[in-house]
Parts: C-alpha cells; sequence; structure tokens
C-alpha cells in the first residue's frame, strides 16, 4: 500500500462527505468554533466561558477546521469537506492496513479479503456519518488504530530469531511510537482514555514469543504515552492550571479542587448501562432502532454485537485451546499465516478491553470508532473458527478463508440493510435562506456599542462569537449551577459580579427568546423584551437570537 491507496481512501471518504452534505452539528454551534477562536484571537483575557463546560476542552483539533472557515475556502463548502474527509481517509487507511495484517500478516498486502473486512467496520453507524463532520472522534481513531498498528509491525521486528539483534533498534522506537500515538490521542481528546489500557493489554499479547518482555513491552508503551501526553496536553493544561487551579478546567476537580468549581468529575452518565445484566446485553439493545441507549439520535447497528460476540467467543477458545495443551501453538513470523494469526489475537485483545474500558466510562457511540471500524477482524475469525471445528468435517484452510469471506460479505449485506445512521444536523452546500449562497460557515455580522456584555444564556450559541463587532465587546457564559454549581465557587461568584455591576450595553445571545432557562437569567437579574429580539442569519441553523437587555 502507498500513496495510491491513500488517495483512493480520500476519495471514498469525501464521497461519502459531499452525500452526506455540509456539516452544522451541535458541537459546531457550541464550541469548536469559539474555543480556537478564543485562542487564536486572545479572548481567554477578555471573555468567560461563553460555551460553558465545553469552554475548557483542549481546542487543538479544532483550529485546523477554524482556519479553513477564516480563510478564502469557507467560501467553496465543498472543498471544505473534502479536506476534513481527509481524518475518515486516513483512518481507512490505517484500517485496511491493521485488517491486511490479520488476514494475510503483511500489512500491505491488500486484498478483496482484507477490503471487506475493513469495510464491515468501517461502514458502522459510529463512523460513517462522522465523514466530513467536526466531532474529532474520527482523528482520535486514526490515532489510536495507528498506535495499535505501529504496535503489531513492532511485535514481528525480532524475527527470524537470526536479525533480532539487528532489528531491536526498529521495534523499540515502534513501541515507542504506539505509546506516543495513544498519549497525543488522550491529550487531545480526554475520551481516548478508554484505549490506553486496551493498547496496554493489547502490547502484553503483541510482546509474547518475540525478544521483548511484555513488562519491558508495556514500560516503552508507558514511556511514549506519557510524552505524547506532556506535549500534546501539557501547554493547555498549564494554562488551565495557571487561570484555575486545575488543569483540566471543572472537569475532574473531585480531584484537584480547584476553588473555581464545585468538586465533582463533571462526567456524562445518560448512556451508562443501569445494571451487570444490562452491561452484558448492551450491545443487542441497539441492533433494532433505539433513541437514547447510545446516543441521542434514532439509530440501530447490529455490527457491535456481533463483533463483540465474536471476539468473546474466538478468546475464549483460544484460552482453552492453551489451556488444555499447555503450549503456545503459534510462533509469531514463521510463516505469514502464524504471524496473521497473532496479529489477530492481540486485535482481539485490543477490541475486548477498550470495549470494556468503553462501557464503563462512557457507552457513548461515537467514542468507540477505534473499535468499530475493527469489528470485522473479529467476525471473520469466528467464522473462520467455527469453519475449522470438526462437526465441519475437514476443511482446507483455503476453503476456511472462502468461507469466511463469504460469511462476513453476507453479514456486512445484512447488517447494512438492519443499520440506522444516526442523523447528525447537515445542511445543503447551497444556503438557500439568509445568508444566501455557499460557504462553510457563515454569519452575518453583529454590530454592537462599544463596551458591551453579551451573555450567552441558553443553547448552542457562541459559534456566533467570532462575527460580533464592535470595540471591548466581552462575551460570558451563565453559570449554569449543573456545573458552575452556586456563587460559593468563584467562577458561579465572578459571573455574577461581571453580569450585575456591568453598567454598559447588555445583551443576550440564545436559541429562542420564549423557550430559554427563566431562572438561571433571574439569578444573573437579566430581563429583557423580547421585543428587542432579533435574529442572527446563518447557515448553521435559524435558531439563534441576539436581545438587549440593558
Amino acid at each position: 500500500m502507498g500513496w495510491g491507496v491513500f488517495l483512493a481512501c480520500w476519495a471514498v471518504a469525501a464521497a461519502i462527505a459531499l452525500a452526506l452534505g455540509r456539516d452544522a452539528n451541535w458541537d459546531i454551534r457550541n464550541y469548536h468554533l469559539y474555543n480556537p477562536y478564543a485562542l487564536l484571537e486572545g479572548r481567554w483575557g477578555l471573555d468567560l466561558a461563553p460555551a460553558g463546560l465545553h469552554s475548557f476542552l483542549h481546542p487543538g483539533l479544532d483550529i485546523p477546521f477554524y482556519l479553513l472557515t477564516r480563510s478564502p475556502l469557507n467560501a467553496w463548502p465543498r472543498v471544505v469537506s473534502t479536506l476534513q474527509a481527509g481524518y475518515l481517509g486516513l483512518l481507512i487507511f490505517l484500517t485496511l492496513a491493521v485488517a491486511n495484517l490479520a488476514c494475510h500478516g503483511n500489512a500491505r498486502r491488500a486484498t478483496g479479503e482484507s477490503m471487506l473486512t475493513a469495510a464491515f467496520g468501517l461502514t458502522g453507524a459510529a463512523t460513517l456519518p462522522q465523514a466530513g463532520a467536526t466531532f474529532n472522534d474520527v482523528p482520535v481513531a486514526c490515532l489510536v488504530v495507528g498506535a495499535l498498528l505501529a504496535l503489531l509491525v513492532a511485535a514481528g521486528c525480532g524475527i527470524p530469531a537470526g536479525r533480532a539483534v539487528l532489528q531491536k533498534p526498529r521495534a523499540a522506537r515502534l513501541w515507542f511510537l504506539s505509546g506516543a500515538l495513544g498519549g497525543v490521542a488522550v491529550g487531545l481528546k480526554l475520551t481516548a482514555i478508554v484505549y490506553a489500557p486496551a493498547l496496554a493489554g493489547a502490547a502484553i499479547f503483541a510482546a509474547r514469543g518475540t525478544y521483548v518482555s511484555p513488562a519491558r513491552a508495556v514500560a516503552i508503551l508507558a514511556v511514549g504515552g506519557a510524552l505524547g501526553f506532556i506535549v500534546s496536553f501539557g501547554p493547555w493544561g498549564w494554562f488551565l492550571y495557571e487561570q484555575f487551579g486545575n488543569p483540566f478546567g471543572p472537569y475532574f476537580n473531585d480531584l484537584f479542587h480547584s476553588s473555581w468549581f464545585p468538586p465533582v468529575r463533571q462526567s456524562d452518565p445518560r448512556f451508562l448501562p443501569n445494571s451487570i445484566a444490562q452491561a452484558l446485553a448492551y450491545p443487542l439493545l441497539w441492533v433494532r432502532p433505539s433513541v437514547g441507549v447510545v446516543t441521542e439520535e434514532t439509530m440501530a447497528d447490529p455490527r457491535f454485537a456481533l463483533g463483540i460476540a465474536g471476539t468473546l467467543l474466538t478468546l475464549g477458545a483460544v484460552s482453552l485451546r492453551r489451556l488444555l495443551r499447555d503450549r503456545d501453538q503459534v510462533r509469531i513470523g514463521s510463516t505469514a499465516e502464524q504471524a496473521a494469526v497473532r496479529a489477530t489475537q492481540v486485535v482481539l485483545a485490543f477490541i475486548f478491553l477498550a470495549y470494556a474500558a468503553w462501557l464503563g466510562a462512557f457507552a457513548i457511540l461515537r467514542y468507540a470508532v477505534a473499535i468499530e471500524v475493527l469489528l470485522g477482524i473479529a467476525v471473520r475469525t469466528t467464522a473462520r473458527m467455527l469453519l475449522a471445528l470438526p462437526w465441519t468435517g475437514t476443511v482446507l484452510a483455503a476453503g476456511q478463508r472462502c468461507g469466511a469471506v463469504v460469511c462476513v460479505g453476507a453479514l456486512l449485506f445484512l447488517c447494512t440493510l438492519a443499520t440506522t445512521y444516526p442523523r447528525w444536523p447537515r445542511q445543503p452546500f447551497h444556503w438557500e435562506q439568509e445568508p444566501r449562497g455557499a460557504a462553510s460557515v457563515a454569519v452575518t455580522p453583529v454590530a454592537l456599542p462599544e463596551g458591551s456584555l453579551v451573555v450567552m444564556l441558553w443553547g448552542a450559541v457562541s459559534f456566533v462569537a467570532p462575527f460580533v463587532q464592535g470595540p471591548g465587546v466581552r462575551f460570558v457564559g451563565a453559570a449554569h449551577p449543573v456545573w458552575a454549581g452556586s456563587r460559593k465557587y468563584l467562577y458561579a461568584a465572578k459571573v455574577q459580579h461581571l453580569v450585575r455591576l456591568h453598567r454598559g450595553p447588555g445583551f443576550v445571545l440564545l436559541e429562542e427568546p420564549d423557550n430559554f432557562n427563566r431562572e438561571l437569567a433571574q439569578s444573573l437579574g437579566v430581563e429583557f423584551d423580547p421585543a428587542s429580539c432579533r435574529a442572527v442569519p446563518n447557515n448553521l441553523t435559524t435558531l439563534v437570537h441576539i436581545c438587549r437587555w440593558q
């Protein structure tokens, strides 16, 4: 595989993104535009968390899209979507490389079998709808799958034994690279923490049979992970710590006890299973259309049920076989087939551990992209194992491979029929309302008097901030008690002080003047006449209004 394959993967991803339309999801309107704007334009000295809790998230992954929307390319939304689809193109390329290893023991050998295996997971409900989107789960998955790929390649660097000494430095570098990519993923998006134990467990599996002991492999991985996290998150964490006494802002404040925020973890438990029994059956709950199980949108997808069941079945069978025979039948690198078996076992260990961590921490579908894209490997492996059982008679290896391909293809076809993809907000590339025309992000500029204070009162409206004009304008996010607590904590107290003592022009930004949190407005002393409200035309949503309260 080379540049030609990568460009083909990018072209496929771009075609999907263009078919879906221009991204206009809630997160763009809430913080994916405001956070990089605040960082690059020096707004942290003026504003006070206009995007609320999400204002404190690392803006690194949002910077490329923000710069595209502030450049002349913004007038070419299809080009921007094509460039954004590059993340999915890279993920397809990396997933195919892992599938090549699992199918053939060679990351560069792409065949119809490995492409079909990769397509099984890549077409899932978590991955496919994010083509060209700005959720940032696909870039994180690229780092995680890249880390797994480096780990798999490193595991084969000591074979054959006669050349192991020559390959030790390269193998060590790959172990380190694997950890570094995982650490960068966690640093850029903290939800990727669920993949850290999965990579460590996969490293233990991968190290067996090589010159590197499992303990040393995990140690090298951990050093790389720590350095990757420090490089990617360190500057942002230090910035937050200097201002708020917590490198994560309001997150994990049960550990840091910053006086700015309540001493709670700030987690989202909406999608977690309610019991052990429900956790065991969880993938079955979204085989049929459901809402609120693993995502806010209506969706259905049997891939996780098939993939996780296959993973458990295969790992159980392998463990039982080793227990009964009391020896390891697989010697990595002796043949391509044995290398493929070892790579498959490592991938299955990663899927199992990552899924368990994901289920216990979030159970939010979007965060499981790096698991979903690998599920085809589990399905293929299970099919081959079942074809090799005694009741199938004598089945040659070629027959097993052919049968597995047929099974994966049939299941992919059935899954495609059964899948209901979540309908994340998208808009046409040419916007027929005001402001008319083609653009990735278009907001009619809002001119405000000098020294105005704008309170983001309700809804995802902070994306308007870069388009508000006026000297000395400041933005503040209303201190919602769910995450900011009461005035006993400094953030809520500072918001109260800033709003109540402001004597200049005052405005509120909200979605709808007749649908907002009135108790929150009253706690700030903000009252406005709905007649003073006017819509802010934009091409992301019709639900934005600015109202004068002072």
